[in-house]
């Protein structure tokens, strides 16, 4: 990240802490020990997938929603605003608990929840979700909803990303008992320093299984050209999904064939370790 944009975030980040916009403390949650989760989506603070993680978890932990005002699917861990700030809304989200709309990515409204929004406590997750639609394999790379919790690993919070298959349309109940068992695991064993859960859940899953990111559930085979009113050239995705040959023993096949609930450990670190050796082994001289 550039210079200028780490002093823009530390401006945003004094801020929004002196802010009158806080964090609204839910309704006490029944946990013992009390636990703190901060839950953020792609989908935009209204879509119904942040609502019913809300409603599976309200009963767990303490609750804090900083989301995106707006769907931003497909940012991956984008921070396009750091540079110019980032308005914040409170919203009437659930139960009378406030909700903050932020205009902003996934990204940076993980950010901005842990840093400036959390009345100086540390979050115990930051939940990612239940986003419409699966992020399997090396779609993980492109998805808001799984970045924002790399972005909160970034930030010293572990985390756990959401997905479900959007064939039930606005239907997340098949979610609920798997959200709830993955964060109460998670709460009780604690995820390893720098690692992150994404799960994804199959319409009608048959278990649930541990699984390497491996494959992508599209194909893209090229794109078909057109021409716009205005003169330009459009090009059209052609892809063909779901992946009908995907990669064994990954995460793909274990979601669209073995009609499983993945879960994959993601790892903030993205080192090749294994070629740190070859690349020193290179020649490697700068030409005055």
């Amino acid at each position: 990240m550039a210079l200028k944009h780490l002093a823009a975030l530390f401006a945003l980040v004094v801020a929004c802490a002196a802010a009158p916009v806080r964090a609204a403390t839910p309704a006490t949650p029944s946990a013992s020990p009390p636990c703190r989760l901060l839950l953020d989506n792609d989908d935009g603070i209204g879509a119904p997938g942040i609502h019913a993680l809300y409603d599976a978890l309200k009963d767990m932990c303490a609750l804090v929603v900083v989301a995106p005002a707006n769907e931003q699917s497909g940012m991956s861990q984008a921070v396009p605003h750091f540079s110019k700030g980032l308005p914040v809304r409170a919203i009437a989200f659930a139960d009378g608990m406030t909700g903050y709309a932020v205009e902003g990515s996934p990204a940076e409204a993980a950010c901005l929840g842990i840093l400036a929004m959390s009345d100086g406590k540390p979050f115990d997750l930051l939940i990612s979700g239940i986003n419409a639609g699966e992020n399997t394999g090396l779609g993980n790379l492109y998805s808001g909803t799984v970045n924002a919790g790399i972005e909160a690993l970034v930030r010293g919070t572990p985390s756990i990303a959401f997905s479900l298959s959007d064939e039930d349309g606005d239907d997340y109940s098949k979610a609920v008992p798997v959200v709830r068992a993955l964060v109460r695991e998670a709460l009780a064993r604690r995820l390893p320093p720098g690692v992150m859960l994404n799960v994804n859940i199959p319409k009608d899953y048959d278990g649930i299984v541990v699984l390497p990111s491996r494959g992508l559930s599209a194909v893209l085979t090229g794109f078909t050209a057109s021409r716009t009113p205005n003169g330009d050239t459009l090009y059209k995705p052609n892809i063909t999904y779901p992946n009908p040959s995907p990669p064994p023993g990954g995460d793909v096949q274990g979601y669209f064939t073995g009609h499983k609930v993945t879960v994959t450990p993601l790892a903030m670190d993205r080192t090749a370790t294994e070629a740190i050796d070859i690349i020193k082994g290179w020649p490697l001289t700068i030409a005055p």
